[in-house]
C-alpha cells in the first residue's frame, strides 16, 4: 500500500477558513444547515437549501454561549451585595437584550423593576431557540408536526408578549400551508413585526415554495427594517399592492429560492431607495433580471435561471457576482452592462457561452476596443472557461479588451465531455495586443487546471506579454493522474521569455477534493469588506 503524502498547507487552496463564516469551503452535514431528512429532495433543491440555510445570518445570541468572566466567580465570604441591582435600568437592557428570548422573559420574574426593564429591552427573537437541545443549537425539524407546531406557538406567543422593538427576529423552523390558518398566522406576525418596529428580519418557509401561498402584503409595512432575509417564498403580486409602499430604511436584501415575476423583482427593487446589498440565491422562475437603483453597491446572483441579466443604470454599483446560474437553452443568455461607473469586480462571465452587451454593443469576436465597449473601472475580473471549445476561447480576447484596467484575472476552467477542438499556437501568436494583460495585469489565476495544451498556450501568451505580473497561480484538483504531463508543462513555463521578468509561477491544489478548483461563499460575496470574493489570494 503506497503511503499517502499529505501536502503542507502552503500548498493548498484556499486556506483553511478563508473567508471566516459557514460556506462550501468546509461544508456542515445537510441535516445542520435545513435539518431536511435525506432524500427527500432533488439534487438542485438540496444544494440550493445548502446555500440558502448557510447563508442565514448567526443570531446574534445562542442558547449555548457559555457565561465566564472575572466578576462571576464565586464571591469572599461575607460579600452578600447585591450589586447587580445597583446597576442603571440602561445597562440592565443591555444585558437583558443579549439573552435569548425565553431566558430575557424569565427576568421579569425577579421583580416589578425587571419587568419593566424587560418590557424596554430591544429583543432577539429566534424560533430555534425554542427546539429541545442536543447538546448544541437545536436542529430544525425534519418534517411538519407536533414539534414545529409548538415551535411555532412559543414564537407567535414570545411575538405577542412583548411590546418591542425587535432587534433581530428569525423565523426558520415554520412549515406553513396554502391554508386559512395558516394564512391568519402569517397576517398576524407581520401585522406586529411592522407594530413593533423589526431592524434585521429571517424568515423561511418550510421546505419550499408552496404553491399557492404568498408572502402577505403587510410585509411592505415594517418600514423600520434595515436587513432582510427571505427564503422559499412565493412573493406577493405587487400589482395588488398600494401605490408608495416601501422599505424606506432597507440596506440589504436576500432572496432565497423566491417564486417572482420580473415585474415583481424591478418593484421590489424601486421600493428600497437606500438598498446597499443584494443576493438573489436559487431563484425558481427563468426570469430577465434588471438591475436599476441609485444606492445598490453589491448585487450577487448564486444559481438563478437567467434569460437575460441588465445592469441598467447602477452608479453606485461597485461589485456584481454570478455564480452557477442556469441559461436557458432557447437562445443564448445576454449579460448587458449600461451606465456602472464604480464597478470595480466583476464575474464569472462565460465567454462563447454568453452575450456580452456593454452599452448598446455586442461583443463579437475581433470588435474593436473603444469607450463605447469598455468597463474601464473594473479591477479585479472573473471568467468560466472551458479551454477545449473552440468558441469560448476565440472569444476569450475580446472579452478581455472590455476591461482594460483589469489588475487580477481569475478563471475556472472547465471540463467538458463534448471538445469541439482547441485552437493552435498561431491563434495566440497572432492575437493583437490586449490592454489588461500588456500593461495592467498583475496576478492571474487559473484553477481547475487540465494540463491541456490550450490552457498552456494561453498561459504562455500571458507570460510573455504580461509586463508588470507579479503572481501565475494555477490550482489543480486533488489526486490528479498526469503528474508527469503537467510537470512538462510546468518546465516550458518556466523557461518562457517570461515579459516581467523571472518566472511568476505557483502551483497549488486544491483543498476539497468535491469541489475541486470552484468555491464561492455568499456571505463572503455578501460583504463589502471583504476585499477576496473569488478566492485569489
Amino acid at each position: 500500500m503506497e503511503n499517502k503524502v499529505e501536502l503542507p498547507p502552503h500548498l493548498r487552496w484556499p486556506r483553511q477558513n478563508y473567508c471566516g463564516c459557514n460556506c462550501n469551503q468546509n461544508p456542515a452535514p445537510a441535516e445542520r444547515r435545513h435539518g431536511l431528512a435525506p432524500g427527500t429532495l432533488e439534487i438542485l433543491p438540496e444544494l440550493a437549501l445548502n446555500f440558502i440555510y448557510g447563508f442565514i445570518p448567526v443570531p446574534p445570541v445562542s442558547v449555548v454561549a457559555p457565561l465566564a468572566c472575572a466578576a462571576a466567580r464565586r464571591p469572599k465570604a461575607g460579600d452578600t451585595a447585591d450589586r447587580i441591582s445597583a446597576l442603571t435600568d440602561d445597562i440592565l437592557r443591555r444585558i437583558v437584550s443579549r439573552l435569548p428570548a425565553k431566558d430575557g422573559a424569565r427576568t421579569a420574574a425577579l421583580s416589578s423593576r425587571w419587568t419593566g426593564v424587560w418590557c424596554s429591552a430591544p429583543l432577539v427573537l429566534v424560533d430555534a431557540h425554542f427546539l429541545p437541545l442536543r447538546g448544541e443549537e437545536g436542529v430544525r425539524p425534519p418534517r411538519r408536526g407536533a414539534l414545529s407546531r409548538a415551535v411555532t406557538n412559543a414564537f407567535s406567543a414570545a411575538l405577542a408578549a412583548h411590546p418591542g422593538p425587535f432587534s433581530f427576529v428569525s423565523l426558520t423552523c415554520a412549515f406553513l400551508q396554502a391554508a386559512a390558518a395558516d394564512r391568519a398566522v402569517l397576517a398576524r406576525w407581520f401585522t406586529l413585526l411592522a407594530t413593533k418596529g423589526v431592524k434585521e428580519l429571517v424568515f423561511v418557509n418550510r421546505p419550499w415554495p408552496v404553491p399557492g401561498l404568498r408572502l402577505p402584503a403587510a410585509l411592505f409595512s415594517c418600514a423600520s427594517l434595515r436587513r432582510l432575509w427571505l427564503g422559499a417564498w412565493v412573493f406577493p403580486d405587487t400589482t395588488k399592492l398600494p401605490r408608495g409602499v416601501s422599505f424606506p430604511n432597507l440596506q440589504e436584501l436576500a432572496l432565497g429560492a423566491i417564486v417572482m415575476e420580473d415585474r415583481d423583482f424591478e418593484f421590489l427593487l424601486a421600493a428600497c431607495p437606500v438598498l446597499e446589498v443584494l443576493s438573489v440565491i436559487g431563484s425558481l422562475e427563468r426570469s430577465h433580471g434588471r438591475l436599476a437603483s441609485h444606492s445598490l453597491k453589491l448585487a450577487q446572483f448564486c444559481m438563478c435561471m437567467f434569460q437575460e441579466l441588465t445592469v441598467v443604470s447602477t452608479p453606485c454599483l461597485e461589485r456584481l457576482f454570478i455564480w452557477r446560474c442556469c441559461w436557458t437553452q432557447r437562445r443564448s443568455p445576454k449579460v448587458k452592462i449600461g451606465h456602472v461607473p464604480k464597478l470595480n469586480m466583476l464575474g464569472y462571465l462565460e465567454p462563447g457561452v454568453q452575450i456580452l452587451e456593454i452599452g448598446n454593443t455586442v461583443i463579437k469576436s475581433g470588435t474593436s476596443p473603444s469607450p463605447r465597449t469598455t468597463v474601464p473601472s473594473v479591477k479585479i475580473l472573473a471568467l468560466h472557461l472551458h479551454f477545449n471549445i473552440r468558441n469560448e476561447v476565440k472569444m476569450l480576447p475580446s472579452f478581455l479588451r472590455c476591461f482594460p484596467n483589469a489588475e487580477t484575472l481569475c478563471i475556472e476552467s472547465k471540463e467538458t465531455l463534448e471538445p469541439t477542438g482547441a485552437l493552435n499556437k498561431k491563434f495566440w501568436k497572432e492575437t493583437a495586443p490586449i490592454e489588461c494583460i500588456q500593461s495592467h495585469l498583475k496576478m492571474l489565476v487559473l484553477r481547475e487546471f487540465q494540463g491541456e495544451q490550450s490552457e498552456l498556450d494561453f498561459l504562455m501568451f500571458v507570460a510573455e506579454n504580461a509586463r508588470v505580473l507579479e503572481k501565475m497561480v494555477l490550482v489543480m484538483k486533488q489526486g490528479y493522474a498526469a503528474e508527469r504531463e503537467v510537470a512538462a508543462r510546468f518546465k516550458a513555463l518556466d523557461s518562457a521569455r517570461w515579459a516581467s521578468g523571472d518566472s511568476k509561477l505557483k502551483a497549488l491544489v486544491a483543498r476539497y477534493p468535491e469541489f475541486g478548483g470552484t468555491v464561492w461563499c455568499p456571505t463572503a460575496g455578501a460583504d463589502p469588506t471583504f476585499h477576496d470574493p473569488f478566492f485569489c489570494l
